[in-house]
């Protein structure tokens, strides 16, 4: 007797989607270690351009030459031999981001604490003050509309809003007691990521040369292409989304340190991871420093604050981001907005963070794609005898 085939392709579905869950469920056990791994493999991807320049030569004979015809000393001249070998520049960077995080948390923890706590203890006679900002501004509306208070009753009453404040107040502490308690075990888990990534990029070369070696020759071509797309895109996006995210901080500081507004270390910090954030992050980051000085009623003091930043974002986005993004992404706005949206749904934070990179990425594969399909439709095969005109059969 035979089994129908619709019979066997539903038997077939039903074990593809059991399988499917058991590796799922495999897969979460490891959630952790595979978030690390990948973390690692993405830190020593985005490094890896520096160490290779190392390796190459930080000064390209063209460059010293230009330079020593403009009146440079002609005794520079020996510097386009002097390389730092690969394993070499790798243990320096990576000592260098260690280093440079040890410093970071010697000066940081003693200027970041102090700020949290003293926020911590401001923003319980702040919430106090809302409700009755709240409910002048709910008289108020009344008024411009013309309306009796009774139709607005959809608005919570003062006693919610009083409610709502002592709440907020009692929330404020152990929510600074738990983000400090994420930041530590944050912490543990660079350090690792950070001994990982080493490791990752001391074998770089090894780990490339193996996966060539499993693709076929008449694919590498292919697949150099491939890696040059995703290097531009992915890796080019997120190198300089943290160039920006840095420069954000740094500006951000100097500015509120310039206006003498309070918590300048916090609000930088927290301007520069907002930042990162794609489409909201801007002016998330923009508005909150001038906040810190409306609160204490300085109006013109963070109004001038605001211009100024204003004014920087403007050249960041329009004059540098580009220069330091470059051809990152090349997506429409639309398919940025829609990658955003399908990034949160299915993967929350880091969907948000990488939603735009990957489909940049995945963008550009596509485009190489459909030009390479179309550009081999239209050319002709070349007839007996004819020269070659492709590269690799020239270099041949």
């Amino acid at each position: 007797m035979r089994v129908p085939r619709l019979v066997l392709f539903l038997i077939s579905f039903a074990a593809l989607i059991y399988i499917t869950e058991r590796l799922w469920q495999l897969f979460s056990l490891f959630a952790d270690l595979v978030r690390m791994l990948a973390l690692a493999w993405l830190l020593a991807y985005v490094l890896h351009p520096l160490i290779a320049w190392l390796d190459r030569g930080p000064f390209p004979e063209p460059w010293l030459e230009g330079l020593i015809r403009r009146g440079a000393p002609p005794w520079l001249r020996p510097l386009t031999r002097f390389r730092i070998p690969y394993a070499i520049g790798a243990t320096l960077v990576y000592t260098g981001l260690l280093t440079a995080l040890l410093i970071g948390l010697l000066v940081g923890v003693p200027l970041l604490v102090p700020q949290a706590l003293e926020f911590a203890a401001l923003l319980t006679p702040y919430l106090q003050k809302v409700p009755e900002i709240l409910v002048e501004l709910q008289h108020d509306l009344a008024a411009r509309l013309n309306v009796p208070m009774e139709s607005l009753a959809i608005l919570p009453s003062r006693e919610a809003w009083q409610d709502l404040a002592r709440l907020g107040a009692g929330w404020a502490l152990p929510i600074l007691v738990e983000t400090a308690r994420r930041v530590g075990e944050g912490l543990v888990e660079f350090l690792l990521i950070l001994a990982l990534s080493y490791y990752t990029m001391l074998d770089w070369r090894n780990l490339s040369r193996q996966i060539l070696s499993l693709i076929p020759p008449a694919y590498h071509d292919e697949l150099r292409a491939t890696a040059a797309i995703l290097d531009r895109t992915f890796g080019g996006f997120i190198r300089g989304q943290l160039v920006i995210a840095l420069t954000n901080g740094l500006v951000t500081f100097v500015v509120m340190v310039i206006f003498g507004a309070p918590f300048a270390g916090l609000i930088a910090l927290l301007s520069a991871l907002i930042i990162l954030i794609p489409i909201i992050g801007a002016p998330i980051a923009l508005w909150v420093p001038p906040l810190t000085l409306w609160l204490r009623g300085e109006w013109n003091a963070g109004l001038w604050m605001w211009l100024i930043l204003m004014l920087y974002q403007q050249i960041l986005f329009h004059f540098l981001a580009p220069r330091m993004l470059g051809e990152a992404t090349g997506l429409p706005p639309l398919l940025t907005l829609i990658a955003v949206l399908i990034g949160v749904r299915l993967f929350g934070f880091w969907g948000f963070v990488f939603a735009i990179p990957v489909a940049g990425a995945g963008y550009g594969l596509a485009a190489l794609l459909l030009t390479s399909r179309g550009s081999s439709i239209r050319t002709p095969e070349p007839s007996a005898g004819s020269p070659s005109t492709d590269p690799i059969e020239d270099h041949k």
